[in-house]
């Protein structure tokens, strides 16, 4: 065998072996494609429901599911011209004397991460009062930026029970930049990125024609 023909056979067998390699990866991800999808929508259906009041809390997810609507301006809260939010309420359409509880959950992006952009889910009640943050996707560091995760820490339930008047607008920062909220050792643009989020998405919500009636809360 001359030299030439062991160099073309090598090619030859190196070419086989990263067709034959890349093809199991394609083949792989189109067979794992579909059930990473089922379980992300698996993990936001959960969300959906943790980020309701209380009241709302029993409501199926098939409900919650079917209560969607399309978001005005939805570039206020980082998302594109198609996107919608949910409205969950429990009254009764021939019923409106009922006491009823209500509440919009908003999906919110926020590009201010240290890694990327961070994913949430708002959910404000009649009265403005938010009564649910939490996270759907993020790329923050393990460790230091991941404890806005509610399986990793309690700091994203600091924000429910807060309207936007419960704190002054300097308020709505981290304690760093003189605000109420804490951070993270070593992550503090992590935690300033949510309550950025947060505080924008109750400035949208109080300006934003939506489809619940906020009411004032009864003391």
């Amino acid at each position: 065998m001359t030299l030439f023909q062991a160099m073309r056979r090598g090619a030859i067998a190196l070419g086989t072996f990263a067709l034959v390699t890349a093809g199991s990866v394609a083949l792989t991800r189109t067979l794992t494609a579909e059930r990473i999808e089922t379980h992300q929508l698996a993990y936001q259906h959960r969300q959906l429901q943790e980020v309701l009041p209380q009241a709302l809390a029993n409501t199926p997810v098939t409900q919650v599911l079917e209560s969607t609507f399309t978001l005005p301006n939805p570039q206020a809260l980082g998302l594109a011209s198609d996107s919608q939010g949910w409205w969950v309420s429990n009254s009764e359409n021939n019923n409106p004397s009922r006491n009823r509880s209500s509440a919009v959950i908003l999906p919110v992006v926020t590009r201010q991460g240290y890694n990327g952009e961070i994913y949430l889910l708002i959910g404000i009640d009649e009265h403005q009062r938010i009564s649910g943050v939490r996270v759907t996707q993020h790329q923050e560091t393990p460790g230091l930026g991941d404890d806005i995760e509610r399986s990793r820490s309690d700091w994203i339930t600091g924000f429910n029970g807060l309207r936007l008047d419960s704190l002054p607008p300097e308020g709505w920062a981290v304690a760093k930049d003189g605000g109420h909220f804490d951070a993270f050792t070593g992550a503090t643009i992590t935690p300033r990125a949510v309550v950025n989020a947060v505080h924008k998405t109750l400035q949208y919500a109080a300006d934003t024609p939506l489809p619940m009636s906020f009411e004032e809360p009864t003391l």
